[in-house]
């Protein structure tokens, strides 16, 4: 139990709580600038047990709370303080990047709402539960690595943009796609299916499409009438010969010899 509710105040932390994230990218970003790459998982593991210790006496939601409502207040501070366009720029990217993950949580959060009710509405409570953990995996998976990719690739924008897509992509591949990845898949298959059929299937205008699939077929017409034909018959069986037709049991049944006295 105590294994599990560890693991569910990491998530949590992961997710909204904003210094949880920079000790994370602090944390791996000092050991990696001592280390290098060597035993790197290691590194990672230990990154992630600083940032639990620097914010276990602390609030998630608060910590949360206090980096949304002091965000304009900074950037007017740092602007105050700096002249020139493009030094108030780089205060105001600076202190957005700095609650980036924070912000792509509550994002995706946002984008992930329709496929959850979707999910709700669909498959039931079961489905729906299924498909948060899911969502929830993965933008944790995303805001894990978003913190370890600005700390292994410290390139501005590129190192966090990278981890959050391999973090995301990843654990794409274990929990699976969502279910409105699943059903967008399932409705093109069947549109796909209905085109197929309907090219193959060609139906004459002014026919009724409520009729039965015989009577879309076209059939061959005969070309030739009875008439000719036991004429036909005649010539080939001539001079007192016995017609096949004469003796065909399935011919005298149907009446098709008798049309002879027709001609």
């Amino acid at each position: 139990m105590v294994a599990i509710g560890r693991i569910a105040n990491g998530f949590n932390r992961l997710l909204f709580d904003p210094h949880f994230q920079d000790a994370i990218t602090e944390s791996l970003t000092a050991s990696k600038k001592a280390k290098g790459f060597k035993n790197i998982h290691t590194q990672v593991k230990d990154a992630f047990v600083s940032a639990e210790t620097a914010t276990k006496n602390t609030s998630v939601w608060g910590n949360m709370k206090k980096s949304l409502s002091t965000l304009f207040p900074d950037i007017k501070n740092g602007c105050k303080a700096t002249n020139g366009i493009l030094a108030k720029g780089k205060v105001i990217g600076k202190e957005f990047w700095k609650r980036m993950p924070m912000l792509g949580v509550l994002l995706g959060v946002a984008f992930e709402l329709p496929n959850i009710f979707s999910a709700f509405n669909d498959k039931g409570i079961g489905g729906g539960t299924l498909e948060i953990g899911k969502s929830a995996t993965r933008l944790a998976a995303a805001t894990a690595g978003f913190s370890i990719g600005q700390a292994l690739i410290p390139i501005p924008v590129v190192g966090g943009v990278i981890g959050a897509f391999l973090g995301d992509w990843l654990t794409s591949k274990i929990v699976g796609k969502s279910h409105s990845e699943k059903k967008a898949e399932a409705e093109a298959a069947q549109q796909t299916a209905n085109r197929i059929t309907q090219n193959n299937i060609q139906i004459p205008q002014g026919t009724n499409q409520n009729t039965n699939l015989f009577n879309k077929v076209n059939y061959v017409q005969p070309t030739i009438t009875p008439q000719q034909l036991m004429l036909m018959q005649q010539m080939l069986y001539g001079n007192g010969a016995v017609s096949p037709m004469d003796q065909d049991f399935m011919a005298m049944t149907s009446g098709i010899n008798r049309l002879n006295y027709m001609c």
